[in-house]
């Protein structure tokens, strides 16, 4: 009955405990999971332990108190999980009917039983559940962790006549942060076996142990930035101008086939010596030229080979409602220098009968319309 409510008040603590815990709940977020040789710990502990075995009520509750010893090394693989192999042991009490029975030290009580007392060690190996940062999410300096262990050993009684026996244990370690590298624990275990100690019967051992744990560098854990969700009306807009510029695309491609196939019609007043102005629209902010624009330059370019003693000035412009005084100088010029480029090295014009000159930002050149001071123009 005794061993029922100990485990009942034990399970009750467990669920209790992290309604005690103050802090705000961390947003969660994935964090990059590191090397092996990352996360590493070892840990120790002072504290009480309790056997309960066949006559452990004739014993009183102080009496049956034994000294405990806790060392563990484990590793966390993730925030919520890890591994350890641990030690717990030194001493068990307990109380026998038989002056001859297994460990007994010491004379017959008034009850008439037999004090017994052992040397015990628990050598175990558990899978800890870091539940803090499973559910409220991973931060590196939280105060307190709650964190649960379940696991599987071997147990050994180290006072003749020696005995082993296969334990089970669950146990709940409780958490404080000192330091990067330093906890303090308080750390509350069962151990389950089976009837091979001091006992004919099921036997158990409840502990409760203070301690530190130094983790090893590295430690700690980074995180892995959240990409912001997209929302699908703006998914669809990107599709529908993806889409859209697509059918511009071919478009252009027609055209362009269609001028490459198309002779333009050049008219040069030779006897005059006269080519018409040229202008060169360009598209906001750009400095490329666009393929419809090929044919208008050629015709260009042809009228001026055709006056090898005249010099023609190639001026660049820029719409002076968008960008900065100084962005406008250098688009222009660009403008008025890719045109260039595009006669001597595409329309073989002589570079000395072509010569560069830029105005910047400048108001509506052409109808009103802002567009249309995207220029460069080709003139004598």
């Amino acid at each position: 009955m005794k061993k029922g409510l100990l485990f009942i008040l034990l399970a009750a603590v467990s669920v209790c405990l992290p309604a005690q815990e103050k802090e705000k709940a961390a947003t969660s977020y994935s964090v990059e999971t590191n090397r092996f040789g990352a996360n590493w710990f070892i840990s120790g502990g002072l504290g009480a332990q309790m056997y309960f075995g066949d006559n452990d009520g004739k014993l009183d509750f102080g009496k049956r108190l034994a000294p405990a010893l806790d060392i563990a090394v484990g590793k966390w693989f993730t925030p919520g999980i890890g591994l350890r192999i641990a030690y717990n042991g030194l001493q068990a009490k307990g109380a026998a009917l038989f002056e001859d029975d297994a460990y007994v030290k010491g004379g017959v009580m008034s009850n008439g039983y037999y004090k017994q007392k052992w040397n015990i060690a628990n050598f175990h190996a558990d899978v800890m559940l870091n539940l803090t940062n499973m559910f409220c999410g991973y931060k590196e300096d939280r105060l307190y962790s709650f964190i649960p262990y379940a696991g599987a050993g071997w147990v050994h009684s180290w006072t003749k006549p020696t005995d082993d026996n296969i334990g089970f244990n669950l146990g709940l370690i409780n958490r404080f942060r000192l330091s990067s590298a330093l906890d303090f624990n308080v750390e509350m275990r069962s151990l389950f076996m089976k009837n091979t100690l001091a006992g004919e019967n099921k036997e158990a051992m409840l502990g409760l142990t203070v301690g530190v744990t130094y983790k090893f560098k590295k430690r700690g854990w980074n995180a892995v930035p959240t990409v912001p969700m997209v929302p699908e009306s703006q998914l669809n807009d990107m599709r529908d101008r993806v889409n859209a510029l697509k059918g511009e695309n071919e478009s252009l491609k027609r055209d362009l086939v269609e001028a490459r196939n198309k002779k333009p019609e050049v008219i040069v007043k030779k006897e005059a010596g006269f080519v018409p102005r040229l202008v060169v629209v360009f598209n906001i902010g750009k400095s490329n030229i666009s393929k419809r624009e090929y044919m208008n330059i050629e015709a260009m370019a042809k009228g001026i080979k055709e006056n090898p003693g005249k010099v023609f000035t190639i001026t660049g412009y820029a719409d002076k409602g968008t960008g900065s005084a100084e962005y406008n100088m250098k688009l222009s010029k660009k403008r008025a220098e890719a045109v260039r480029d595009l006669m001597v090295n595409e329309f073989g014009v002589p570079a000395s009968q072509l010569k560069v000159d830029y105005k910047g930002g400048v108001g509506n050149m052409f109808y009103d319309d802002a567009k249309l001071s995207r220029v460069a123009i080709v003139e004598e």
